[in-house]
């Protein structure tokens, strides 16, 4: 009797501490995971990216780099979530002042993708919710991989920058898109993410993946369209998707999106 009081004790007191909590988010990727725990009556602020639910309101401090620390403050958050975008000098001054800042790394790979969101969860009073769903993610890109295994590998270039031509490597989660889909990143071993036309016109991809962040990727279709000789070109193989769903992905969006490359890789197989 008294073990089920004291788990009910906790069981309210993990409630109460989830509905007062107070956090400000200036990760675009990190406020959608809070919606995702439906942990969004704690919002408090958000960044100007942040892709807010209809009718959903709640104050804007800030960008991806920068910070609106005087707003910020006003809003007493418990924590600040930030990305490793954040300029350093923001987040020193930030935490300077008393501010309780939680810095979530680029992610390398799917499996860093999922253990940012659990550890997210922990501060929302989310465990079990975000235990759930990573499951399920899981279980969902295992299901792709399988059923693209002992296909044909498909060459790809993904392209995530313009000035400078910039592209993902294997120390990109972006290359586990290419890989669970059942292809092979023509980048993969190289020492950057910044790569030259001429190597990818050499290397003769059997497919682009084009990203629209911060440019219009539409138009780079155009530009690549210009050489004919390209595989990806020759086969109507060059495929455009807006920076959310490709560039920052939370682990439910991670399976859509590799949906999408792992049937543009290889229309053959139902997804």
């Amino acid at each position: 009797m008294k073990r089920i009081v004291f788990l009910l004790l906790i069981f309210l007191s993990v409630n109460v501490y989830a509905k007062d909590l107070r956090v400000v988010s200036l990760s675009p990727v990190v406020t959608e995971e809070i919606f995702s725990l439906k942990a969004q009556d704690c919002l408090v602020g958000c960044s100007s990216y942040a892709l807010l639910s209809k009718g959903f309101k709640v104050k804007r401090v800030g960008s991806l780099v920068n910070a609106d620390i005087e707003d910020i403050l006003k809003l007493k958050p418990d924590y600040v979530f930030v990305s490793g975008m954040i300029n350093p000098m923001a987040l020193n001054k930030m935490r300077s002042l008393g501010l309780k800042v939680v810095l979530f790394g680029y992610p390398k790979s799917f499996k860093d993708i999922c253990n940012q969101f659990l550890e997210l969860s922990k501060y929302l009073g989310k465990q079990k919710q975000a235990l759930v769903i990573v499951k399920r993610a899981e279980k969902e890109v295992k299901k792709i991989v399988e059923k693209v295994s002992g296909l044909r590998k498909v060459s790809v270039f993904v392209e995530i920058g313009v000035h400078p031509l910039f592209t993902a490597t294997k120390n990109s989660f972006i290359n586990d898109f290419i890989r669970f889909a059942g292809g092979v990143n023509i980048a993969e071993d190289s020492k950057s993410g910044l790569c030259s036309p001429e190597e990818v016109l050499r290397k003769n991809p059997d497919t682009i993946i084009i990203s629209q962040m911060g440019f219009n990727g539409f138009e780079e279709k155009k530009r690549w369209e210009k050489f004919k000789f390209l595989k990806a070109v020759k086969n109507h193989k060059i495929l455009v998707l807006n920076d959310y769903s490709l560039c920052s992905p939370t682990p439910l969006s991670f399976v859509k999106t590799l949906k999408k490359i792992a049937h543009f890789l290889h229309p053959e197989v139902e997804f």
